[in-house]
């Protein structure tokens, strides 16, 4: 039987319902976790919950299933050991999992997001400075280049380049 998670979280398959009840029903706290888990950096020696930590606690389950718990508690590789009780224990309290599904797909989506706001702000910036040195080294002489991109359209015009290729 699988919990019926939403494509929209990439993960390669659905997960098992079996699968996830294991994880959950880890008799260890957050705070035993952390403290008994490995500490790769400097969150997990100040407390945090990491996912080496999260995933130690949990030998023998699914690994898919093991990140896609800590998935649904962090968009990165540390979580709040406040915020990791208070989402295991609401995961584990929901008997038909949808707490579990909706956190899984709110932190995937911001964590989607994130990326691609990102990738927004950056690309007309990189493709601005492309565009630049593609110019600068190739037609340095095309009158367009003060005005780029909109040069390429209209005002001397793409077509115009080949006048001044070096």
């Amino acid at each position: 039987d699988t919990v019926g998670i939403s494509p929209l979280c990439l993960y390669p398959r659905d997960l098992s319902k079996a699968d996830i009840d294991k994880v959950l029903n880890n008799k260890l706290s957050v705070k035993l976790m952390v403290e008994k888990g490995p500490k790769p950096n400097y969150l997990s020696e100040n407390g945090y919950l990491c996912f080496q930590s999260f995933e130690a606690a949990n030998k023998g389950c699914n690994p898919l299933t093991i990140r896609a718990v800590f998935d649904a508690m962090s968009t990165g590789d540390n979580v709040s050991p406040d915020v990791a009780q208070e989402n295991l224990d609401a995961f584990s309290s929901d008997a038909s999992l949808n707490a579990f599904k909706i956190a899984l797909l709110k932190t995937k989506l911001a964590g989607f997001s994130s990326i691609a706001f990102l990738l927004f702000l950056l690309g007309p910036i990189v493709g601005s400075t492309c565009l630049d040195a593609l110019a600068a080294g190739w037609f340095p002489d095309w009158p367009g280049t003060d005005s780029m991109p909109l040069s390429l359209l209209f005002g001397p015009g793409v077509w115009t380049i080949p006048q001044y290729w070096i």
